[in-house]
């Protein structure tokens, strides 16, 4: 199976020089002392109110984000995104305490994650992390992607992000985990902050092959209003035209910046050996699961089963996958790429995935 065949320990570390820590082993820090929410008189009825509001706050939110102008309007418009997503969390959990009968006002907030899906971007990520949350031992975060160790680290501090997180509790006699999905893996500072906070964190890695995720990340681009005067063999180029430096290093080579809005990324993003090297000199190789975005896409039960042995969980599926697998987002196009410039990507991804399967010792096929 290709899925942890890696000889240097990828996967689950069954070539460690030492056994992997379970779940429940690794360091999580002690819940902050942060205030707590009011108890809201009324019930359910009143909580559920609360919540519409706050999710047509959200609402709202995420559209001045989409209409923003200016980087520092959007990183502000983010930031309250943000707030609002820890509060309607909070309220989340006031309502299924107060169905249950049990007290609403313990803070909803605990532990630093127990895992974190890096990425790459347009690989899965969303998909591997909702199926995971439906498992019965993972602890859903306040928003999937939190973006702290990329944009938020320097205006948010680390109680704000302990505050994304519930507590860990026992069921069926282990402690649940918890953790985030933020497409990390390019970002060339998020490897070493993320170590700094989170040293023990078990971190995975989506790949998806690089052409198909360079076209899938500009259709993303293109669907929230981006780009669409610009085509992709357009991006492409004006990308290629930037891609030397003053000293005449190649910013393509080093997958470094590209530009500064991140959206002419598509092929740096996509150059996976310096950006898991650069993982690598920070975690453990025992802590990194790297998976192949097709096999997640095609074998999904079978690439489930090695996620939850990586991460320590207990064996668990769907009762059935149909319906989950229908809501797939599989990534259809109002235009396919062209074939020529396919076949032009192709060569200049080849390379550096050759790099890639030396390093994790399997050949992805691309």
């Amino acid at each position: 199976m290709p899925f942890f065949p890696f000889d240097r320990a990828f996967g689950t570390a069954r070539n460690a020089k030492e056994p992997p820590k379970k779940p429940g082993d690794i360091t999580r820090g002690a819940a902050p002392d942060v205030a707590r929410h009011e108890n809201q008189a009324g019930g359910p009825k009143r909580l559920q109110k609360r919540l519409k509001t706050k999710r047509q706050e959200l609402s709202r939110i995420q559209q001045q984000i989409n209409a923003g102008d200016g980087r520092a309007e959007v990183v502000e418009y983010r930031r309250q995104r943000k707030r609002a997503q820890q509060e309607l969390f909070q309220l989340e959990r006031e309502l299924r305490a107060a169905e249950q009968g049990q007290s609403g006002d313990e803070p909803g907030t605990g532990a630093l994650p127990d895992f974190a899906i890096i990425g790459a971007r347009k690989a899965g990520t969303t998909f591997l992390y909702n199926l995971l949350s439906r498992h019965p031992h993972v602890e859903p975060v306040a928003a999937k992607e939190l973006h702290y160790f990329d944009n938020l680290i320097e205006e948010e501090d680390i109680e704000w992000y302990r505050r994304c997180f519930p507590k860990p509790r026992w069921k069926d006699g282990q402690k649940t985990i918890t953790g985030e999905a933020t497409p990390y893996l390019a970002h060339s500072l998020a490897a070493e902050r993320m170590a700094r906070v989170v040293p023990q964190v078990r971190l995975i890695a989506l790949l998806r092959n690089p052409v198909d995720r360079a076209y899938s990340d500009y259709q993303h681009v293109v669907k929230r209003g981006q780009h669409r005067t610009q085509s992709f063999e357009e991006a492409i180029q004006a990308q290629e035209a930037r891609s030397l430096d003053n000293e005449g290093g190649s910013v393509l080579e080093r997958g470094e910046r590209a530009g500064p809005d991140g959206r002419s990324k598509y092929l740096s993003r996509g150059i996976y050996a310096d950006q898991l090297e650069r993982w690598l000199r920070f975690f453990a190789d025992e802590q990194l699961l790297v998976l192949k975005s097709e096999d997640l896409f095609g074998r999904t039960p079978d690439t489930f089963r090695v996620v939850q042995e990586f991460l320590g969980l207990p064996a668990w599926e769907p009762a059935t996958w149909g319906g989950i697998l229908e809501k797939r987002n599989k990534g259809a196009y109002r235009q396919e790429m062209d074939p020529d410039t396919r076949r032009r990507l192709e060569e200049f991804f080849e390379p550096h995935n050759r790099r890639l399967y030396d390093l994790l010792g399997i050949d992805f096929g691309w």
